[in-house]
């Protein structure tokens, strides 16, 4: 992941409730979607959204760019387990975004920051958390960002 891509697990709305506590560490490898099915023709809604990508395996399918705004679905034994998109801050794509929340909302499904942020699929809380995140910093304003890491080694 790029230090300019916000990381969101999509995560099934009522696997929130009924899963065990998820330690933050495992949050995006979590396999979210063991329980619950991605909506009938997930795959050509991904595709809908960001062209189709480039895998390395085949328990990984793929849409979008590695270093922009990405969608990965992962699946075990033909199903799909769990679902990663990767939102590009450096120049924010309106259409990526609203499809992205839309596809969210037609799964019943929430994002889940890799910091454990929990955001509902709507457009003020996806800009929030997108303008709240490191990701964020880093894309615009790099010499804050990097001033927080030597700040941080100084007062060591």
């Amino acid at each position: 992941m790029a230090a300019w891509q916000v990381e969101f697990a999509i995560v099934p709305r009522r696997a929130l409730g009924t899963r065990p506590r998820v330690p933050i560490a495992d949050l995006i490898d979590a396999d979210w979607w063991s329980a619950d099915r991605l909506p009938p023709g997930y795959a050509r809604q991904l595709g809908a959204i960001a062209p189709v990508g480039s895998s390395s395996t085949t328990e990984l399918q793929s849409w979008g760019q590695e270093d922009g705004n990405r969608i990965d679905v992962w699946s075990e034994n033909g199903k799909a387990v769990r679902m990663i998109a990767r939102v590009d801050v450096r120049r924010l794509d309106a259409k990526f975004g609203a499809m992205l929340l839309q596809f969210a909302r037609t799964a019943d499904a929430v994002l889940v920051r890799k910091d454990g942020l929990v955001v509902e699929p709507i457009v003020g809380a996806f800009g929030a958390a997108l303008r709240n995140s490191t990701a964020w910093q880093h894309a615009n304003d790099p010499a804050a960002f990097l001033a927080s890491y030597s700040d941080d080694e100084v007062d060591e």
